[in-house]
């Protein structure tokens, strides 16, 4: 069973700071998967959205995009993924 909430990082406002807060966990929607993340990294893209205010449009805003982690459970629908499956996002 997945936990209720987690450590996330925000960015929470405009060209503000990142900030580590807790925040519910989302249940993955029809064609979604909830990934139970090992590791994430900030890349180029992630920076550059913070100091030039790029991109995102609504804050508070979780960046990062590139991690490695366990799919923990599927959304309605989805198909090619299992419990359990180990899979990486950049």
């Amino acid at each position: 069973m997945a936990p209720s909430q987690q450590k996330v990082l925000y960015l929470t406002k405009k060209n503000g700071p990142f900030e580590v807060h807790t925040a519910d966990v989302p249940k993955p929607g029809s064609g979604q998967i909830l990934v139970k993340v090992g590791a994430a990294g900030l890349n180029p893209a992630d920076w550059k959205i913070q100091v030039y205010g790029a991109i995102v449009g609504e804050y508070p805003s979780i960046l990062g995009s590139d991690i490695t982690g366990t799919v923990e459970e599927l959304g309605e629908g989805v198909t090619g993924f299992a419990k359990g499956d180990r899979v990486w996002v950049v």
